[in-house]
This record gives C-alpha cells, sequence and structure tokens, in this order.
C-alpha cells in the first residue's frame, strides 16, 4: 500500500494524546445459564435453539427471544419469539427479508421474565449462514493459479489473481425516493465511479484473473466512521468502520451488499471473489484509525464490522470470500509502542469474539513483507538483530515469506477452523520486494520466485499478490523500489522471471533464485516448510 509503514510526526503526536482513550461505551456481553448453540436462515424463517445446563426461574415459565441491534445491549419491545423454558429450546420467526424489520445483522438473545422486567439469561448470536440468501450462481474464478500481481494491464504475464482497492470515501450514499438501490424498507441513492469499477471489473476477468477488493474507509461521511475515531479529523489515511449507531450500519449494510450485488458476477458489471474489511487492522494508527485502547476492545470493535460487511457481502454472493487483514507485526510484545497491535493478538480476539456469537467463515489477508521491510536479500539478514526477529514457531516477532507456514500452522488450530471443520483460507494480499538501494534486480527477481514457491507448497494459502506491476513513486520516495517495471515502463530483471515461473520457464526460474539464495537454504525450505 502506498506510503507503506511510514508513521508521520502527526500520527505519534496523536498518540501522546489518546494512549489512554477508551472508544465510546460498548454495549455489554452478555452471560447467562442458558447457551443460544445456532442461528440459522431456513427458507423464510429463522431457527434459533438453545440449550440449558440449568433452567433459571422466571415469572411464566418461558424463554423470550429478543433481537436486538448489534450496538444495544439490552432487551426492549416485544420478543420476537417465545418457547418454555427448560434444557433445550427452539424459536421460529419471520426473517422479514428486505423489509426494514429484518433480522439479517441482529444478535439474539434469550430472557426470561422477572418481577415484571426482562433479564437476558443467556450469550448474544448472531445469524451465521447468511449465504443462504443469495440467489446468484456465477462460480469463482482461476482457484487453480495462485499467482497474483497488483497492477491494471495484467495481460501476458500468466497471473491468475489481482487485488484493487475500494475507497468508500470516493462514493456517496444517501437516502432518496429516486434512488438505485433498495433494502431493507429503504431507498439508497448510492453514486461514484462505478463505471470505471465496471470497466477495470471486466477488463481483469476477461484475462482470467480472479479479483481480491480491499474495502478501505477514508474520511468523507462521519456517518461511516466510528464516533470515537472522528476526532481524528482526517489525519489518517483510514478508520474504523461505524458499528455503534442505527445510521451507521444502515448505510454500511447497504453499501455493501449494493456493491457485492454489483460484483457477484451474475449482474453484467465484473466478478469480485474476495473482499477485504480494511488494511492491517492491527496497525491502527496507521490504516484504521481509532483512539487508542486495550487491544480486547480494538478487536472487538473491528469484529463487529467484519461481521456486518461478512452478512451483507455472503447474502448477495453466497460463493465470495470476507477477510480480515494483518501485516507482519505477529508477536513483538512491545507494549512500550502504542502505534500497533500485534497481529497475533488482534487475530486471537477477533477470532475469540466472533466465535462466542455465532462462528462464520471469515477469511485472513496478511503481508509477509521482509523485516526490514526495504531489505531485500532476506537469506542474509541485514543485522543479527533482525534475523532474529524471525523463527519457525507462533512465538516469532515477524511474519514474513521465510517462516509463513507459522501462520497456517496456527489457522490450522481446532479453535480456529470456521464453521464447516475446514482451515481459513489465506491470501498473501501484498508481498513486495525492492531492487534497488537495499536490494538489486537480481535479488528482487529470486525473491519473488522463492515466495511464489513457498505459497504453491502450501495449500492453505491461496493466492499471493505482488506488489507491483510498476514502481509507485509514493514507494520510490521511501527507497521502495517494488514494481517488475521500473517508472519508465521497462521491464526489469523479475518481470520475465514472474511471467514464467508457472509455466514452461519453471525449472529456470528455480535455478535461477537457487544461484542467488542458495541451492541448500532453497531446498531446507522447500521441504521442511511446506505444508
Amino acid at each position: 500500500m502506498n506510503q507503506k509503514k511510514k508513521i508521520s510526526a502527526i500520527f505519534l503526536a496523536l498518540v501522546a494524546l489518546f494512549v489512554f482513550l477508551a472508544p465510546s461505551k460498548l454495549p455489554a456481553r452478555a452471560a447467562g445459564t442458558v447457551s443460544i448453540t445456532s442461528a440459522q436462515i431456513e427458507g423464510s424463517n429463522v431457527i434459533v435453539k438453545a440449550s440449558a445446563s440449568s433452567v433459571p426461574s422466571s415469572d411464566d415459565g418461558l424463554y423470550h427471544l429478543f433481537a436486538l441491534k448489534m450496538y444495544e445491549a439490552s432487551p426492549s419491545g416485544t420478543p420476537v419469539a417465545s418457547a418454555a423454558a427448560g434444557t433445550s429450546a427452539t424459536f421460529s420467526f419471520a426473517l422479514n427479508k428486505g423489509t426494514a424489520s429484518s433480522h439479517l445483522y441482529d444478535k439474539f438473545a434469550v430472557a426470561t421474565l422477572n418481577s415484571g422486567s426482562y433479564t437476558i439469561v443467556s450469550n448474544f448470536h448472531y445469524i451465521t449462514n447468511p449465504e443462504a440468501l443469495a440467489t446468484n450462481t456465477s462460480s469463482r474464478k482461476n482457484e487453480s493459479n495462485k499467482k497474483g500481481i497488483w497492477g491494471n494491464n495484467l495481460g501476458g504475464l500468466n497471473a491468475g489473481q489481482t487485488a484493487y482497492n475500494f475507497n468508500i470515501h470516493q462514493f456517496s450514499i444517501s437516502e432518496s425516493s429516486s434512488g438505485n438501490w433498495n433494502y431493507n424498507g429503504k431507498t439508497w441513492s448510492i453514486t461514484g465511479n462505478f463505471s470505471g469499477y465496471d470497466e477495470l471489473m471486466k477488463k481483469y476477468n476477461n484475462q482470467g484473473l480472479a479479483v481480491t477488493m480491499v474495502v478501505l474507509n477514508g474520511y468523507k461521511d462521519a456517518e461511516f466512521v466510528y464516533p470515537t475515531a472522528r476526532d481524528g479529523g482526517g489525519s489518517c489515511p483510514y478508520y474504523m468502520l461505524n458499528t455503534a449507531d442505527q445510521r451507521g450500519l444502515e448505510k454500511l449494510e447497504a453499501l455493501m451488499s449494493y456493491i457485492s450485488n454489483r460484483y457477484n458476477g451474475s449482474t453484467g458489471h465484473g466478478q469480485i471473489d474476495n473482499w477485504v474489511i480494511g488494511n492491517e487492522v492491527n496497525a491502527y494508527l496507521s490504516w484504521n484509525y481509532l483512539p487508542y485502547t486495550d487491544v480486547g476492545t480494538y478487536s472487538r470493535i473491528y469484529a463487529d464490522s467484519l461481521r456486518i460487511c461478512y452478512n451483507a457481502i455472503m447474502s448477495e454472493n453466497k460463493n465470495a470470500n470476507v477477510c480480515m487483514c494483518i501485516d507482519q507485526m505477529w508477536d513483538r510484545n512491545r507494549t512500550s509502542d502504542p502505534t500497533f497491535y500485534d497481529g497475533r493478538d488482534v487475530l486471537d480476539n477477533v477470532n475469540a469474539y466472533i466465535k462466542s456469537e455465532g462462528n462464520i467463515n471469515w477469511g485472513l489477508a496478511q503481508h509477509p513483507y521482509n523485516t526490514p521491510l526495504y531489505w531485500t536479500p532476506f537469506w542474509t539478514p541485514m543485522t543479527p538483530y533482525y534475523g532474529s526477529l524471525i523463527s519457525h514457531d507462533a512465538g516469532t516477532d515477524m511474519l514474513t515469506m521465510e517462516n509463513i507456514e507459522v501462520l497456517t500452522d496456527y489457522l490450522c488450530q481446532s479453535a480456529y477452523l470456521n464453521n464447516k471443520g475446514q482451515v481459513r483460507p489465506v491470501y498473501l494480499t501484498e508481498c513486495g520486494y525492492s531492487s534497488a538501494v537495499y536490494g538489486d534486480q537480481n535479488s528482487q527477481a529470486a525473491g519473488i520466485i522463492y515466495a511464489y514457491n513457498r505459497v504453491i507448497r502450501n495449500q492453505y494459502i491461496k493466492g499471493i499478490f505482488i506488489k507491483n506491476l510498476e514502481e509507485s513513486g509514493e514507494e520510490i520516495a521511501q527507497n521502495l523500489y517494488f514494481g517488475i517495471l521500473d517508472s519508465s515502463g521497462n521491464q526489469k530483471v523479475a518481470y520475465a522471471y514472474f511471467r514464467d515461473m508457472n509455466t514452461g520457464g519453471a525449472d529456470n526460474a528455480v535455478a535461477f533464485a537457487q544461484s542467488i539464495i542458495g541451492a541448500d537454504k532453497w531446498a531446507n525450505d522447500m521441504s521442511a516448510y511446506s505444508r
């Protein structure tokens, strides 16, 4: 991403101001003697099942199921269903698809009536199969080709995947009787340069490319920005999405469902297979701003936004993947540095929160840049210190292509499996090697070949996206010459090797990389760390 890892003086000043500030009060997490075990769409209804180790007392001998908005903590209004209190209970009620009373995004809680008042006695639980609503039948694109790259003109490179950014702040959404999207009882006008996206998505698809779209929330419409993040006032590139009030939820749900529908492959506008919600969200100060708080609170707020986007996207495209995103800062444990959270900590917390309220099948995007970012010849660490940051165990400080198996091993743990019992898909949506200053064109090419070969030997990684087709001026200013074309469009050494490394030229590419990296290291890494 442009201006990668660059933290300006204003960001550091913000840290000093906000290090002890917490976000607005979150709704309490329900707990009790009753456990909601599932909430599933079946036809036009929602079926919620619950169990209890002991039956709580009540005035009427009933369990009452309430539907709450994400930001609500206590029941109000009328229950959506009731059932006899016992060690098990099943509730059935109308989903109300497409109406103002739709339950697609609601969380459910069991309450009992005591002394005339309702008290929540269960966990919260959301619908976990929004894909049941999707009607499109478009298959995913090019699952077998893991080789991807960022860029616009990718013909002739034998790539199978690419990525692009969707900047929310470049689009407008408002209620309008003459709008273009009817959603959950309201008509919305959603405008922006969709024709440009249409043209590019169709171009990518026609070149055989599966598209991953990264959703970014710049500061334009404050209703999209989490309330306590609005104090940033636009000084950070991207902000935490707003799930804290009704207006923010409605707009986010409408926008994400609209773009998922538009690009589900059946509307003639092109197809997007993977959606990434936010960029490097553990690096909150640089890429997903929220005033500093504890990692649990931060992760919970992000998990809420991931769930809303997941339900919106999957209800319009049942074959999509929806991913969270972390960088290479894995387990630094630098508690004195409030500019980022460890990716491992955010991942752990997001996974735990989502599982506790209904496991969904999110995926993971990760950026395995070298350490330091600009040091291309990773096979010779820049210093012993940097070498010490990379190990082949879950306690490693950094996640790079050298130890990427640590990430997939971590996700193979039973606690991390999706609701089908499967390992979550991993997409390495940014991976770059510089060809100048702290590297050269040969080492850049060798690094790219090494990274690709590590990926094709790991069944859990579904794609790697090399940065970039062409050098970026903003990245060059930071001594990052990532392109396989230079800024004048001339091919670097890496260009031909990238083009050919998954074709008949694969053996030649491997031989070249071995001559740079060393045959012994190549053989060890490709064998010992394959998965």
